[in-house]
């Protein structure tokens, strides 16, 4: 692609050039946009569905020209020393517009830019559109209406896990329910929700925030992460007196977040009284619909995954349509824990999660390597996809 643009002079167009770096990374579906300097030049790369490719390079001058615009059109400060700024940009897109996350930084090459697309299609999905299996939306919906209990997601950076608490936020969103958040930093307004930015440096942290929140007569918190043992204790204090709290937490898997939350200091009385529902997941590539075609995968593959006799493989070999990747688009591959009255139990021990993950499949749930071998079946993923996601 080109995204290199002139004018009469010869010269590069700086606002035409980012402006069609914004407008074709936002057609091509990107998630982020990075304009890196570097000693040799300028270089522009577009993550799609997980991976950068570079789709422009340019004298390293043009970093200064191109920096200074977008800081015009993030209104941020454009003199002084380089620092960390972030601010947001509303590009207009086709009939409407889409919001933009900048975040410029300094290094030692130069100020580097990354542009976040925040996408309203890409927060507002029904539970199908986001990997969830019938069994598994049946079981949120049913958790989802009770005025109270913790709702955890759980997965590395990056694998949808605001996708997902956004999706079940705006399930609840209704005139006769209060809705309040504390993100890090707000990614998308909701009408009649109330969203905050935390700022620790005027002490507005996780936890303070959820105090003061409290206050405020809500129905409905979400926390965008529980990362210290304060603020999971006033989450779990809030879910078992009569609120409805949704959060995340960085764990591997789905049993791995009852255990880092005991391990936080959180009495497991309480955990087992206030947690509901736990999600780990990740984001799978999906083979790509135009150049799919069955193969037989090595081996020792198949013997990995212990996938049963008749099973037919997919992958994609690359064509025009993924750019040769081979892959095109995401879809989430989810582990759904569900806190029966067996797990609430053996939560009382403070077990390992090698316990809980135990008891949890016996009690019906469904492992992340088990989800990811059902979009294998399916021909959703290649064997390779599943086992990179479930290693």
């Amino acid at each position: 692609m080109s995204l290199k643009s002139k004018n009469e002079d010869n010269k590069v167009d700086i606002i035409k050039l980012v402006n069609d770096i914004f407008y074709q990374g936002i057609k091509e579906g990107v998630s982020d946009i990075h304009i890196q300097p570097y000693k040799g030049g300028i270089i522009v790369r577009y993550r799609i569905d997980g991976i950068l490719h570079s789709v422009f390079e340019g004298d390293k001058t043009l970093n200064e020209f191109m920096l200074s615009r977008i800081k015009i059109l993030a209104d941020l400060e454009t003199t002084g020393l380089p620092r960390p700024q972030e601010g947001n940009i509303k590009f207009p897109f086709e009939n409407g517009f889409v919001d933009l996350r900048v975040s410029i930084f300094p290094t030692s090459q130069g100020e580097t830019v990354v542009v976040r697309v925040l996408e309203s299609k890409k927060f507002f999905n029904d539970y199908k559109d986001l990997g969830f299996n019938s069994e598994q939306i049946t079981d949120l919906e049913k958790i989802i209406k009770k005025p109270y209990g913790l709702i955890l997601v759980t997965g590395p950076n990056g694998s949808g896990k605001s996708t997902t608490l956004f999706t079940i936020l705006n399930k609840l969103n209704v005139p006769e329910k209060s809705l309040v958040t504390l993100e890090d930093p707000v990614e998308r307004k909701i009408e009649l929700v109330r969203q905050t930015n935390i700022d620790p440096s005027i002490g507005l942290t996780f936890a303070e925030g959820l105090r003061y929140l409290l206050r405020q007569d809500p129905d409905v918190l979400m926390v965008g992460e529980i990362r210290d043992k304060e603020t999971a204790n006033i989450a779990v204090q809030a879910a078992v007196t009569g609120h409805l709290v949704l959060a995340t937490i960085h764990t591997n898997n789905a049993a791995g977040a009852i255990v880092r939350l005991i391990n936080m200091g959180i009495e497991p009385f309480l955990l087992s009284s206030a947690l509901k529902f736990v999600s780990a997941q990740r984001l799978s590539r999906l083979n790509c619909p135009h150049c799919k075609e069955e193969y037989i995968p090595p081996k020792d593959l198949i013997e990995a995954l212990d996938a049963p006799s008749g099973i037919k493989f997919y992958h994609s070999i690359g064509c025009d349509k993924c750019n040769g990747k081979g892959m095109k688009g995401r879809l989430g591959i989810h582990e759904v824990l569900i806190v029966t009255k067996p797990i609430q139990e053996l939560i009382l021990q403070r077990p390992s999660d090698d316990h809980i993950n135990d008891l949890a499949i016996k009690e019906g749930m469904t492992s992340l390597r088990q989800a990811a071998l059902q979009n294998v079946y399916s021909g959703n993923i290649s064997i390779e996809e599943a086992l990179r996601l479930t290693e």
